[in-house]
């Protein structure tokens, strides 16, 4: 899973990680939004962002 409040960098660690032959099962563009997909796809990976508007990247994955 992605989680940047940044598209163009979701869009390239997406196009990275799909070169390597990982698949990425959801994005988000802020904690709030990460912990919802976090439920609902349950990721083995979360690549986050520290720094993002409404709920930054540490609060997030405090509360995972």
């Amino acid at each position: 899973m992605l989680v940047d409040d940044h598209a163009l960098v979701r869009m390239g660690f997406r196009m990275l990680l799909a070169d390597a032959q990982i698949e990425v099962v959801a994005e988000a563009d802020d904690g709030t939004a990460a912990l919802a997909a976090i439920r609902e796809h349950r990721p083995d990976l979360i690549l986050m962002d520290v720094e993002m508007p409404v709920m930054d990247g540490v609060t997030a994955m405090s509360r995972i």
